[in-house]
């Protein structure tokens, strides 16, 4: 389930007023400006704006800054691996969920990014993307701790067919995070052009998320190059102040 837009400020900005005429009322106050307070999480209405509900970012819930630091967060060009190559993207803007791994779909709790960011890659025989976006209603290690839960669903359906999770996988302590998170996936195990092996790696810092997930044709390769790049990921996020 995914969101892409030119910007994500133009993109949420009709739901940003309609959070906002609910938070305050009809009378047109200015919105919270207090503690982050976490949206209520009771709503059974499915036409409610609850942020809980729907899964949006309320935008007055984030770091008047967090725009800026998300594009701080993606590597770069320089990734030292044999024959990368970048891919050229219709636009680089991307609200997403952390993961969707296990069905996992936003509402009842689960949230999309804001401000989400992404960049992607190429090299023989393996493909690689970074993904980075905030998350204001709960700490994005909070997000990650929500993925961590959810792995033991055995397999899943989605767009690109059978996924079959294999589990965490250890992944060095990296300095400066909150939350870090390494796992494992094969894609069509059974298929006719062979499976596809995913390897995802979650790592947050305050507000941010970052994701590299790398997809190849074995598993040791997708291991390789996912522990290979959660380093200068991780650096890149505690780098925000």
């Amino acid at each position: 389930m995914r969101r892409s837009a030119g910007k994500p400020l133009t993109a949420l900005a009709a739901v940003v007023g309609l959070v906002l005429t609910t938070a305050c009322g009809p009378s047109g106050e200015t919105s919270p400006t207090g503690g982050r307070e976490r949206p209520a999480t009771t709503s059974t209405d499915p036409h409610s704006t609850d942020p809980a509900v729907t899964g949006v970012q309320p935008l007055y819930d984030l770091s008047p800054e967090l725009e800026d630091q998300i594009g701080t967060v993606l590597i770069g060009s320089a990734l030292g691996i044999d024959g990368v190559a970048e891919v050229p993207l219709q636009s680089p803007y991307m609200d997403d969920l952390l993961s969707g791994a296990c069905g996992t779909e936003p509402g009842n709790g689960v949230y999309l990014s804001a401000f989400g960011q992404r960049r992607e890659w190429k090299a023989p025989h393996v493909r690689i993307q970074q993904f980075a976006g905030g998350w204001g209603v709960s700490p994005a290690a909070e997000a990650v701790a929500q993925v961590r839960g959810r792995l033991g669903c055995g397999t899943y359906q989605d767009r690109e067919g059978l996924h079959r999770v294999l589990g965490e996988r250890e992944l060095s302590p990296l300095s400066g995070l909150d939350d870090q998170l390494m796992f494992c996936e094969v894609i069509n195990e059974e298929g006719p052009e062979g499976p596809t092996h995913l390897c995802t790696v979650l790592l947050a810092r305050g507000e941010i998320a970052s994701r590299i997930q790398t997809r190849a044709a074995t598993a040791e390769r997708a291991e390789q190059v996912a522990r290979e790049l959660a380093v200068p990921a991780a650096r890149r996020l505690a780098a925000v102040s």
